[in-house]
């Protein structure tokens, strides 16, 4: 046995051992991804006789059982190189495995509305078994972006527009998925690596006007949380832009921040075709350059296809260009990362799990759990809940009976229908792969249906094979919006009518729902988006929006049904927060409900019959219209809404400088009541800070309440957030119940980069905020920080901890 075969060997030195034996053209292949698809993988991974460092195992069978068998051919097949190097497997894995059977939760978006860093935590655990058991051990998850423009397309993949709360949420994933023993973990990929939600124009890939202070204070928190506190192992660059530098050439964003400033030690993987975009942004001249130019800046991986790093990248190593040196640091991380996760011992899928890992009722269960956490209650006169009593109701929208719309983009439904609706196809044609990966991928156009009818500009309708291979895979497991309002007053006369699609103009189906509405005494109405890739599509990955409103004619559709007179609650479904100042003035009940997964239908169901108390609360501001881009609860001082509490002349010569909601906002079927505040009065820089107070649910229905912590800070010498979200905790109250919650914070979470760009906390007030949003503020106290100093980036504190 050689060293590196043997697991009671220290990793290092197996990592030095089987590093010495590899010629540079086996270096170079670690350094590489392909994909596998079709029936037989063997064909498409045969350029790949020296091994590969991963693989995107997109394996088309319909049951896990499939997919398992599947993934073990990818593995004996990679696993033929002369060395018995194994492959990483990865997959999506934001809100689910990305495989058929695996339990899918509500869209990040959703679980950011949660509030509940617990309730991700142990989603992520219940996804880490999925994975193994099909035989994926690295997860291109979570995004660890925070946005704070609705129009960009992928705001729904995000936790949202704060830094902690996606630092909260990030940490969670980070430690569900990859566990204590990455031997039983999977590695996660905190992506994008860096700014990547904030774009010119609110447009993916564009480039990033972002400041160096603000890339290190705000949009580096979260990475740098999971890097600390849940020991992240991978990361995944930008498509973008900072200062005119191309991420993945940077070598100022991938080393020098990223390693050298954040320390981080794990695996840098790229975003899809990311080294093409050098060459297509006239930054390389051809793939060799890229290569090189990557590897310099620090990617450790090209994915999904090698074009810069393979014989192009040997040449240059050969040639001088580039030294090996550079090859063996980035080989060596892949080593390491596949000896922690103990590939040379079982590459295979732990196929023993499955039992355990897909056919366990508490994983539905706690789908529905985070669904029912991730509603928000936006309005409500007082007709919610509803009544079980025998009634006429009629359920109208888009959504109320599509099983798909329950679904949010990198979810299974949604690759379906990438596969069936020919996005995937068509994104292959632009890919440049070469010859004989291209001749191995398998045609889809026999399944390909393309129907020609528009629903809007570039929009069209979902293809019948899309829909009809969802309801047959999940219509068993995936009760409608409709269906799971039957079940839930079966007694209740229930009429549906569509009324509109989620896009284009045609009136042709309002006559018939205004006909439903007005024999009905009150309306359910679903109205929003559809979360995914391709044409079919109103928001996802590449579909961003200027106009953040509803989609197409829905709010002239919303318009008709309430002149009708009916009492109408409204469920809005979308990646985006709901943007419609007509609908928050004229609806009766308003219920935020994102893409709530599996389990969507009965959660919403729960909520507005009162069986489930609703606190989810806003991760994101809604804004009245786009015009109000950028606004969000953590500006600084003199910005945005906050400008009428300071002397400045900001306004709008029309409109409002409020948003529709705010963050933190949510409301709920009873009240709480907040007092007792106590907190330290004096703290030094190295210290923690204690902050308690009392909850009493003062109603008469059970709950829970999202208490929120908001600092101040009263004097600084830079500019800092008007007030600034620390922590939260989420806690169920019985009626009359009460409940005193502990904060503890460090001073150093409120560090702040100064003038000479050195983290400091300074000595000063620290005003401190409890209340139920960012605006409801029920209780206010104080303390003090008694000293400056410089501190410790990495290790300074995140978010407040709770008890």
């Amino acid at each position: 046995m050689e060293k590196y075969q043997d697991a009671n060997q220290p990793i290092a030195a197996r990592v030095e051992d089987l590093l010495s034996r590899m010629n540079l053209e086996q270096k170079v292949a670690q350094l590489q991804c392909s994909m596998a698809m079709g029936d037989d993988p063997a064909q498409m991974l045969a350029p790949f006789a020296n091994g590969i460092g991963e693989v995107v195992s997109m394996a088309t069978q319909n049951t896990v059982e499939g997919v398992i068998a599947f993934n073990r051919k990818v593995v004996e097949t990679i696993m033929q190189n002369p060395l018995g190097i194994p492959p990483i497997l990865h997959v999506e894995a934001i809100t689910g495995a990305g495989c058929p059977g695996a339990t899918i939760f509500p869209s990040a978006i959703g679980l950011g509305a949660t509030f509940a860093p617990d309730t991700v935590r142990e989603m992520a655990e219940i996804i880490r078994k999925q994975m193994l058991t099909a035989g994926y051990r690295q997860a291109l998850s979570p995004v660890m972006d925070v946005a704070r423009d609705p129009r960009w397309g992928r705001v729904g993949e995000t936790y949202g527009e704060d830094p902690t709360l996606n630092a909260m949420m990030s940490v969670a994933f980070t430690k569900g998925l990859q566990s204590d023993d990455l031997r039983n973990g999977a590695v996660v990929t905190g992506k994008h690596f860096l700014g990547y939600a904030v774009s010119d124009g609110g447009l993916n890939m564009a480039s990033h006007p972002l400041t160096p202070r603000e890339v290190r204070e705000v949009y580096a928190k979260p990475f740098q949380a999971a890097i600390t506190e849940g020991g992240l192992q991978s990361i995944m660059n930008s498509y973008g832009t900072i200062d005119n530098d191309m991420i993945i050439q940077s070598r100022e964003i991938l080393t020098k921040l990223l390693r050298e400033e954040m320390r981080f030690e794990g695996v840098v993987v790229s975003d899809y075709m990311s080294i093409d975009r050098l060459v297509h942004h006239r930054l390389a001249r051809d793939f060799r350059e890229a290569g090189v130019k990557a590897l310099k800046a620090g990617l450790d991986v090209e994915c999904p296809f090698p074009h810069g790093y393979t014989d192009l990248l040997v040449q240059a190593v050969r040639a001088g260009e580039v030294e090996e040196a550079l090859v063996d640091r980035s080989v060596r991380r892949v080593l390491e990362t596949k000896f922690k996760l103990g590939l040379f011992e079982n590459p295979y899928p732990f196929a023993d799990l499955l039992e355990e890992a897909y056919r366990e009722p508490s994983h539905r269960a706690h789908s529905l759990k985070a669904a029912r956490q991730s509603i928000v209650l936006l309005k409500n006169d007082g007709i919610l809940p509803l009544a079980k009593t025998a009634r006429k109701i009629a359920v109208l929208g888009p959504h109320a009976d599509s099983i798909r719309l329950l679904y949010g983009c990198y979810t299974y439904p949604a690759g379906i229908e990438m596969r069936l609706g020919g996005t995937l196809e068509e994104d292959m044609a632009g890919m440049d792969v070469d010859g004989a990966m291209a001749n191995a991928m398998p045609s889809m156009g026999s399944k390909i249906e393309k129907p020609p009818a528009m629903l809007g500009s570039e929009i069209i309708k979902e293809a019948p094979v899309v829909t009809e291979t969802i309801r047959a895979m999940y219509g068993d497991i995936t009760p409608t919006i409709l269906a799971a309002i039957k079940a839930k007053v079966p007694n209740a006369q229930m009429v549906y009518a569509e009324g509109c699609e989620v896009a284009g103009c045609d009136h042709s189906k309002f006559a018939e729902a205004i006909e439903v509405a007005k024999q009905a005494d009150l309306v359910i109405l679903t109205l929003g988006g559809k979360y995914g890739w391709g044409n079919s599509c109103t928001i996802g990955e590449g579909i961003d929006c200027d106009d953040i409103g509803l989609t197409g004619i829905q709010e002239e559709f919303a318009q008709e049904i309430t002149a009708v007179g009916k009492p109408t609650v409204l469920l809005h479904l979308d990646a985006r927060p709901l943007s419609s100042v007509w609908a928050q003035k004229n609806i009766n009940a308003i219920l935020e409900c994102w893409y709530p997964g599996i389990t969507g239908g009965e959660a919403i169901a729960d909520v507005i019959f009162g069986d489930y108390n609703p606190a989810g609360r806003m991760p994101m501001t809604a804004l009245r219209n786009s015009g109000q881009v950028p606004i969000y609860a953590g500006q600084k001082m003199g910005n945005s809404y906050y400008g009428k509490k300071a002397a400045t002349l900001n306004k709008y010569a029309e409109g409002s400088l409020a948003p529709l909601y705010y963050f933190g906002e949510g409301k709920s079927y009873t009240s709480f009541d907040y007092s007792g505040l106590q907190v330290d009065k004096n703290v030094s820089t190295g210290g923690t800070v204690n902050i308690s107070f009392t909850v009493k649910n003062i109603g008469k229905v059970d709950g829970d309440e999202v208490a929120q912590l908001y600092i101040k800070d009263e004097q600084s010498s830079m500019l800092r957030p008007y007030k600034e979200f620390a922590g939260a905790k989420r806690i169920f109250l019985k009626a009359g119940e009460s409940r005193q919650i502990r904060f503890t914070l460090k001073p150093s979470q409120f560090a702040f980069l100064n003038q000479d760009m050195k983290w400091v906390v300074e000595a000063g007030d620290m005003a401190v905020l409890v209340g139920t949003s960012s605006e409801d503020i029920r209780l206010l106290g104080s303390f003090h920080i008694d000293n400056c100093a410089e501190i410790d980036a990495p290790s300074r504190g995140f978010y407040a901890l709770t008890e």
